[in-house]
């Protein structure tokens, strides 16, 4: 290291920061108190601590380290003796490779502390700077982690009694984890961890986000489809909570460089609960993201997940099929899996053999034979898809339809008797198709197999104790595609008032909205000559399908959720949807007059498609004389909506 014959004595008096008979002073004091001379300056006053570090950063050019927003490594802890750490004042922070240990220290220029640190570690130790007073502090909270975690227990956990998780595994390395259990048996660090995940049951949340920060440790729940903020930690614990996670799910403790991922099956609060186990290393240190599968949640029935009756008749006659393809579709978290494993639960029967392939296993659901993907052990979808067919399935579940390889096998086994349920990822039903053939599937395969596609999100529902109701024109559902027309008519919609059931939100619970698309014979044709999505579109609704946007729509009218609900997980294009003024249904974009009440809501001339407004007397397209517009919005659908000038009086008027 440059600069490491000198002492720093020689180095403040070189700055003129000290005298010479300062440092002799310093130096008769130092030896009679056994403390290190940097500290034994500072407590003279002849110097601040803050000097001294400036000082040695800018000689030496090594790092200047924050031990209150630095986390020392539980390895790097376990090479450094406690009285050796305070003896030199010295914090190993962590291993670099498998020789250097990175120590901060408040005098890095004592060459002695640097060997006696050396010979003890038994590894090369390169030095850091840091403030002697964080030292001693950070010595203090990792060498007695137990009673420094006690104390930010007591802080947010009060009832200690039901914070208990069991660790299971479903193979021999249950002994395993049981011993661990064991060893680490009443440490706060385990009480701490054993209360958020606990917490994250109690809330009913899908993942539990730990995210490094600078100066503190995040931990946030996605509850409902949204993370809210659950607690913040002091940065010191970020260490040992990671290492307490990656210690119950199998994960390389030592690894901090590279992402890894692992399972825990835990027994939280008399239930079984799966946790999939994320980590991913970020210039703060190792986020960890935990996803909750909660097994009490595969029972969820398929008429339960707030299909209209309609949609859900359609879709169970899609299940009633000997042979085919049905599909789901949405975005990450959007539903598919729970849509599927309700639909294998309505038709399953000890008559019919059910195997699903999927990445991961989601739910145990007995009776079916579930495959669990490995691609390390070449255990692909389509490699597993194969095996099954030899197995004599009459339904086939699929996770996810990915490539075209996987997409080929499974059109092929859905026309030789079996019926296929799988998920791809597009925005609606009708993107599915061409998303099918984009994969390198034959237009004319995707007509004959295909019998459904079913597009879900899911939408918060509203707390039944604190929904209020409000009033609105129904002028202003223009954002969501809403009728143009001025009328005196409100519509009623709800809002969550925010109490303790809802713990303020509002919300308790999800419900889905969807979008049933039927391949039928006459959209076979369109799909076989390679028709575009939005003609596909188009045809569906013509052919009865209900546009997702329609029914959230509608459940926001019914009370079951907010607007704003729906706007956030589905785009609703302008001219999309119109809500009828007079009786407040929601209506296709394509509709001119409701069918419900024959108010007129046409936005367009229907002469020459130019737009017009309620309030325009005349198109100034093609000058057709607007006479349903103020005061035409009783008009029933066999009136004429815009009456030709004469072209004499057109031209008359220019």
């Amino acid at each position: 290291m440059a600069g490491e014959h000198k002492r720093l004595g020689d180095l403040l008096i070189q700055a003129e920061m000290i005298t010479p008979d300062q440092l002799d002073a310093a130096i008769q004091e130092h030896k009679k108190s056994n403390q290190l001379l940097g500290a034994t300056i500072v407590r003279m006053g002849f110097v601040t601590e803050t000097q001294v570090l400036h000082l040695l950063h800018e000689q030496l050019d090594l790092p200047l380290v924050d031990l209150d927003t630095t986390t020392a490594d539980e390895q790097a802890l376990s090479k450094i003796k406690e009285e050796q750490a305070k003896k030199y004042m010295a914090l190993p922070i962590e291993i670099e490779g498998r020789k250097t240990l990175v120590v901060a220290m408040a005098d890095p220029l004592n060459v002695s502390a640097l060997e006696d640190l050396r010979f003890h570690a038994g590894m090369f130790i390169r030095p850091v700077l840091a403030a002697p007073s964080q030292i001693l502090e950070a010595i203090e909270r990792y060498y007695h982690i137990d009673s420094s975690m006690s104390e930010v227990i007591q802080s947010i956990i009060s009832n200690e009694d039901d914070v208990v998780v069991n660790a299971l595994q479903e193979n021999d390395e249950r002994q395993a984890i049981d011993e661990l259990m064991k060893e680490a048996e009443g440490r706060p660090i385990v009480r701490l961890t054993n209360w958020l995940l606990h917490r994250a049951v109690e809330e009913r949340a899908s993942d539990i986000h730990i995210e490094p920060q600078n100066n503190e440790l995040i931990v946030r729940l996605r509850v409902d489809g949204l993370l809210r903020e659950e607690q913040r930690l002091p940065k010191w614990t970020q260490g040992a909570i990671v290492s307490r996670i990656k210690v119950l799910s199998n994960l390389d403790i030592a690894e901090k460089r590279q992402p890894q991922d692992g399972r825990l099956v835990a027994e939280i609060a008399g239930r079984r609960v799966d946790l999939r186990v994320s980590t991913l290393p970020l210039t703060n240190g190792e986020k960890v993201v935990m996803r909750v599968v909660d097994q009490s949640r595969a029972n969820i029935e398929l008429d339960t997940m707030g299909m209209t009756e309609y949609d859900l008749k359609r879709v169970k006659n899609f299940l009633d099929r000997p042979q085919g393809i049905v599909l789901v579709t949405g975005p990450t978290g959007s539903g598919k899996s729970t849509l599927l494993y309700s639909a294998l639960r309505e038709i399953q029967d000890i008559t019919r053999n059910i195997t699903t392939v999927e990445d991961p296993v989601e739910y145990q659901l007995n009776g079916i034979n579930q495959v669990q993907v490995d691609e390390k052990a070449k255990k692909t979808f389509a490699a597993s898809l194969r095996s099954i067919l030899r197995q004599d399935p009459d339904v086939i579940m699929l996770g996810e339809i990915r490539d075209r390889e996987t997409a080929q096998i499974a059109f092929r086994a859905s026309v030789t008797g079996h019926l296929v349920l799988s998920t791809v990822h597009t925005n609606d039903a009708a993107g599915a198709v061409t998303r099918l053939i984009d994969l390198g599937l034959e237009p004319f395969m995707v007509a004959t197999s295909l019998v459904g596609v079913i597009s879900i999100r899911l939408v918060r529902t509203l707390c039944p104790k604190c929904k209020s109701t409000y009033e609105v024109e129904a002028a202003s559902l223009n954002r969501v595609g809403g009728t143009h027309h001025a009328t005196d008519s409100t519509v009623t919609l709800y809002k969550g008032d925010g109490c303790p059931n809802c713990r303020g939100t509002g919300f308790t619970g999800r419900l889905g909205i969807f979008e049933v698309l039927e391949v039928t014979d006459s959209m076979r044709s369109l799909i076989a000559r390679g028709a575009p999505d939005n003609e596909i579109r188009t045809a569906a609704i013509d052919q009865g399908m209900v546009p997702i946007g329609q029914d959230g729509l509608s459940k926001v009218l019914d009370g079951r959720t907010t607007l704003d609900e729906v706007t956030r997980v589905v785009y609703l294009a302008e001219q999309e949807l119109k809500v009828c003024p007079g009786c407040t249904k929601v209506l296709s974009a394509e509709y001119d007059y409701c069918p419900a009440c024959g108010v007129y809501v046409s936005q367009h001339c229907e002469r020459c498609r130019k737009r017009v407004e309620s309030d325009w007397e005349f198109c100034p397209g093609c000058g057709c004389e607007n006479r349903h517009g103020k005061k035409a919005t009783g008009a029933k659908s066999g009136d004429s909506r815009l009456t030709p000038i004469p072209p004499s009086i057109r031209r008359r008027a220019s």
